[in-house]
Parts: C-alpha cells; structure tokens; sequence
C-alpha cells in the first residue's frame, strides 16, 4: 500500500507544479509579436485593387471573393468606421479553414496587453468609434493545424483615424504569431 500513497502524492505534487507553471506541454513562444499600421480604403467605394482589408499574418489586403483577408474595413452613414470579419462578409463560403472574432474591450490601444480568452463573435461586423480597441481571434488551420500550443492566434486593432472625403482608414494592429498565446505586447516574445 506505501508504493501507491507514494505514487498519489506525486501525481499531485507534479499536477500542482503544472498548474502553477502553466501548461509544460505548450511549446516554447520563438516569434515575437509584430506591430503594423495600414492605410487602407473603406469596402465600398474602393478603387479596384485598393487594399480594403486586413490578413494579420499577410499584411494590407483587398475584400475580394478569394476571401485571403481576416477583416475588411468599411464606413457606416455616420462616418464611423466599421469592421467586419471574414465571415460575415463570406459566410459558408470562406469554408471551414478560418475563423475570425472581434470583441471591443476597454482600455486603449497600448494599454492592452493580453486578448481576452472568451467573447469573441465571428459574425457580426463591429462598429466602432477610433481608439476603440478590438481584441481578435484568428482560428486559422492552415498556420497552428499542427500546434501543440493551441489552434488559435490572437491580435489587437485600432482605428487610429477616418477621413470620410478620401474614404480612408488609418489603422495599427499588433499580431501574436505564436499559436496559443494571447499577449498582444508589442516587439516582445511571449512568456503565456
């Protein structure tokens, strides 16, 4: 009977490490986060192959039907502007590969450090006003498919400005390449 009281208390010795250390099975964050701004035009009205969207491991990109963007920008009626993410603009047929969330949450932009875990819709286009800040979570298969740290990515956006005559956005976003982690630091390699 001694081996196997033994054997229990370090099972939950090692599950308390566990825990207290995070999770040992997560590999190790190697990239660090990547800082962008755009400049981007609003969804209607763009010149043809003006950049209209954003793909946050690619860059500017254009709101087309190859549907190789994230989240496309707009501006409503009142002049603020709107985001949509992938989904809402492509719905079953951007298929099952990706997947795109936004939620507003409080603070500013460099305030921000960490995405949310949960809350995210990937349906619905977000009206926000600038310096608003939206948390984002990219399921994406084609980059953490094989990840043990997890299949998500997640990113930070701002509209930093809108200027309603031209029909642009100015914008920054900070991306966490590292599969499973939520810091949205700046320039700075995750350690959860």
């Amino acid at each position: 009977m001694l081996p196997t009281r033994s054997l229990r208390v370090v099972a939950v010795a090692l599950a308390v490490v566990a825990v207290a250390c995070g999770d040992p099975t997560k590999p190790k964050a190697i990239y660090a986060n990547a800082p962008s701004t755009y400049a981007l035009y609003a969804f209607t009205g763009a010149p043809v192959n003006a950049a209209t969207a954003i793909s946050f491991l690619g860059g500017a990109a254009r709101a087309d039907a190859s549907f190789a963007f994230d989240v496309a920008f707009d501006i409503d009626g009142a002049g603020r502007p709107v985001i949509y993410p992938v989904r809402a603009i492509a719905s079953d047929l951007a298929g099952s590969v990706k997947r795109v969330g936004l939620q507003v949450v409080p603070g500013t932009f460099d305030a921000v450090r960490e995405a949310p875990e949960t809350g995210y819709d990937t349906l619905s286009a977000q009206t926000v006003r600038p310096g608003d800040v939206l948390a984002v979570e990219l399921l994406d298969l084609n980059t953490c498919l094989y990840s043990l740290g997890g299949q998500l990515l997640y990113a930070k956006l701002t509209v930093d400005s809108v200027n309603t005559t031209t029909r642009r956005i100015y914008a920054r976003a900070v991306v966490d390449p590292n599969c499973g982690y939520r810091s949205v630091v700046p320039d700075s390699i995750p350690e959860t």
